[in-house]
């Protein structure tokens, strides 16, 4: 009975050894494993284009702050609206400001996050608004022609379709700022 029973061990004992073996084998990818995503080390930094995205979707958030601010200037002056030329003023500070709210969402829809992730939040921009409302619709029309000359300076390194979309909001930008200096006259 003892050669019968010493193949047994025998197959027993080798089966051992090969889990010992394939146990301690996978030892340090079940440590790794413990270290979570900390074990592939720091992710790459964003592409250009993200970049070039990100940052032009936090300068629509501003512009869009601006013009709010801009609006309550508008509305807080005595006397607010009180003739044709203030309402129409407030009326094409509001187009502006509602093409910008526009911009902004198109922007937005470009950056894709990656699944499960949170997405990216944008520090909401503080704008203060002081001096007289020519002053202001002076400093908006050079933002808009900056905010213009940013998005075409940016064109040679994008994408295509995301090179069409920051001409297309440079080139609305720009006719911001004659729209405004028309809106204002006699400010």
């Amino acid at each position: 009975m003892s050669t019968g029973a010493a193949p047994a061990d025998a197959a027993h004992g080798a089966v051992s050894r090969r889990a010992l073996l394939a146990a301690s084998a996978a030892l340090p990818l079940l440590l790794t494993a413990c270290k979570g995503v900390q074990a592939l080390g720091t992710p790459p930094p964003p592409a250009p284009d993200i970049v070039a995205l990100r940052s032009a979707i936090y300068a629509e958030h501003t512009m869009v702050a601006r013009y709010a601010a801009v609006l309550v200037l508008l509305r807080s002056q005595p006397p607010a609206g009180s003739t044709p030329q203030d309402l129409a003023l407030v009326t094409a500070v509001s187009a502006v400001q509602a093409e910008h709210t526009a911009h902004l969402a198109q922007l937005k829809s470009r950056l894709v996050q990656p699944a499960g992730s949170a997405p990216s939040p944008t520090p909401a921009p503080t704008v203060h608004v002081t001096g007289t409302v020519a002053a202001q619709l002076t400093v908006l029309e050079q933002a808009e022609q900056a905010a213009s000359d940013r998005l075409i300076g940016q064109l040679a390194g994008l994408p295509a379709s995301l090179a069409q979309l920051f001409a297309s909001i440079a080139a609305s930008e720009a006719t911001h700022v004659p729209f405004l200096q028309a809106a204002g006259q006699g400010q």
